[in-house]
């Protein structure tokens, strides 16, 4: 290939460009902005297709739900805190349990009191033992005891248990009032004679026996009936039945507070095991 100029064998193959290099320039110039716009296209395309879309949950994420302390489980929240280390495993029969571990700088914003207001945490209590597992799982220089966090408060054991609803009453046949005998004074009336009273059984007038309407009437008897003692029992055809609601499963967490000694005001690190 000697002998044939650079400009001949770059123009033989598009031979209408040899010779114009303005022409040159703007074709490449054309070739490039049509790859750019198409990339830019491309690249569009594809952040629409993923847009809304919810990322890979981690251990990390997993972890912090089951404590309680995610950003999504706090909307309300300024800021969020993340944890240094966090692990999600299981125990040996099956239940979740999270350990994690939050490294606070201190000072005013980074410090214990903000990360307690921003998860709406109390103030740390009297020292307690670390669990060993949350010092195996971690790994760290984790203290051997720390000040914990008190659990939720529950109901005053002073305040009277709410006593359980009473059995319906079972229904009894209308009681049919015996007149009493001639010259018997009333029992219930001591003005029994004198002219505010109660008519002379003598007089022959009838004793009112009629039931009082205000009296509940009485729910349909189911036509099986047993006698006890000589009296009959009487039974609903019909009880309502209560359909038992699961409890939801409570998830046990411990919050352990070590303070760093010669760090800012504030700086601490916190310990958290959560199981579900």
């Amino acid at each position: 290939m000697d002998g044939i100029p650079p400009e001949r064998m770059v123009t033989d193959s598009w031979p209408a460009l040899h010779g114009r290099p303005v022409l040159r320039r703007t074709v490449a110039v054309g070739l490039v902005l049509c790859v750019s716009v198409a990339a830019a296209l491309v690249v569009r395309g594809v952040n629409a297709l993923t847009v809304g879309r919810v990322g890979r949950e981690t251990d990390r994420d997993r972890a912090e739900r089951l404590a309680g302390l995610h950003p999504s489980q706090h909307p309300g929240a300024q800021r969020y805190y993340v944890p240094v280390g966090a692990v999600y495993t299981r125990t040996s029969d099956g239940a979740p349990v999270a350990y994690l571990h939050y490294r606070l700088g201190g000072g005013k914003d980074l410090g214990l009191g903000d990360f307690l207001r921003t998860y709406d945490l109390p103030e740390p209590g009297p020292a307690r033992k670390l669990p060993p597992d949350l010092a195996a799982a971690l790994g760290g220089d984790e203290p051997a005891e720390a000040p914990e966090l008190p659990e939720q408060p529950e109901p005053s054991a002073s305040a009277p248990p709410s006593a359980p609803p009473s059995p319906p009453a079972s229904p009894s046949a209308p009681a049919v009032l015996a007149p009493p005998a001639a010259g018997q004074a009333s029992a219930e009336d001591p003005t029994d004679g004198s002219p505010d009273g109660p008519a002379d059984e003598a007089s022959g007038a009838a004793p009112d026996i009629s039931p009082d309407p205000t009296a509940d009437a009485s729910p349909e008897a189911s036509p099986d009936t047993e006698a006890e003692g000589g009296v009959p029992t009487w039974t609903p055809t019909s009880t309502p039945s209560a359909i038992p609601t699961p409890a939801p499963t409570p998830t046990a967490r411990r919050i352990y507070v070590a303070t760093i000694p010669g760090g800012l005001p504030g700086a601490a690190d916190i310990y958290v095991r959560a199981t579900g």
